[in-house]
């Protein structure tokens, strides 16, 4: 990477922040379907005919849907074969989880090599850091509504790096940054991280404040109080995933995260750790193992 003028770095981040901030190319719409399905379960009074009239719009949505429905992730008895069932059988909690997982997955699912990632790296590692907050949330007693919207904060936190992927493919953090932190290069070199820029994503859909304090602060960001556990659940499922190296090439080196600090938090003894960890262990495996392949566009 050549030398810059102070001046022309100055130049440099206010223009990567401002695309990033006004950029529609960088940082794409939830589809129209999705933004409705979301809006209905905010209402806990909406009947499950509403979601099929919104989600029939979308073919290809719901035939993702059903395919994670009907994956071993979720350990149906039965198949089902339509959003009625699926909606029946899973709830409304869950229908977000999908719903998410399935629109997302082809923008997760692109080259982030400039960040280390192996193919399809970021989904993989969205998939185990989701899954092992969501498990975790569970052993700590959190209820289904709060393991469920941890499931969404996991899957998500890394969304900022959708909108900083064309910039970072020019500098290529995987060699400049690799035995460092990632933010503080972002931020060295662009005057932004996938933090800062991950926010502007989750408000732009209308993500709720715990999934947009996980996708700002997943790293070092500050957070509110209220929110304080529910973020390091977030950040400890994302320090175990990153441990594991779930989702990383062989040959990146990962930067870790402070496991003992966030266990300390979270009031976690070594005996419930090695219990929790257990749990987490095998919930990644088999979120990646059957859900890993989702993405594209069918």
């Amino acid at each position: 990477m050549k030398h810059k003028s102070p001046i022309q770095t100055v130049v440099d981040h206010s223009r990567a922040r401002r695309e990033i901030q006004s950029s529609t190319a960088q940082i794409p719409s939830l589809p129209e379907v999705v933004t409705e399905v979301l809006r209905l379960l905010d209402n806990k009074g909406t009947e499950i005919s509403r979601f099929e009239d919104v989600l029939c719009k979308d073919p290809a949505l719901v035939a993702k849907m059903l395919r994670v429905v009907n994956s071993p992730f979720y350990g149906l008895v039965r198949t089902v074969t339509t959003i009625k069932d699926a909606v029946m059988v899973l709830g409304f909690r869950s229908l977000r989880s999908l719903v998410l997982a399935a629109s997302t997955a082809r923008h997760l699912t692109q080259d982030f090599a400039c960040y280390g990632h192996c193919e399809r790296g970021l989904w993989v590692h969205a998939l185990a850091v989701a899954s092992a907050a969501r498990t975790l949330a569970r052993f700590l007693r959190e209820g289904p509504d709060a393991r469920e919207e941890l499931f969404v904060a996991g899957l998500l936190h890394d969304i900022g790096k959708l909108a900083m992927l064309p910039y970072m493919r020019e500098l290529d953090v995987s060699e400049t940054a690799r035995d460092g932190d990632v933010c503080g290069f972002e931020r060295r070199v662009l005057g932004i991280t996938h933090e800062e820029a991950g926010g502007i994503v989750a408000r732009r859909w209308g993500l709720s404040a715990l999934v947009t304090a996980a996708v700002e602060g997943h790293h070092c960001g500050q957070v509110d109080a209220a929110l304080a556990r529910p973020l390091a659940i977030v950040r400890l499922a994302d320090a175990v995933a990153r441990q594991r190296g779930h989702g990383y090439r062989e040959d990146f080196r990962v930067p870790p995260l402070d496991v003992a600090g966030l266990r300390a938090e979270l009031g976690l003894s070594d005996v419930d750790w090695d219990e929790a960890l257990f749990d987490m262990d095998e919930a990644m495996e088999s979120a990646i193992t059957t859900l890993g392949s989702i993405g594209g566009r069918g």
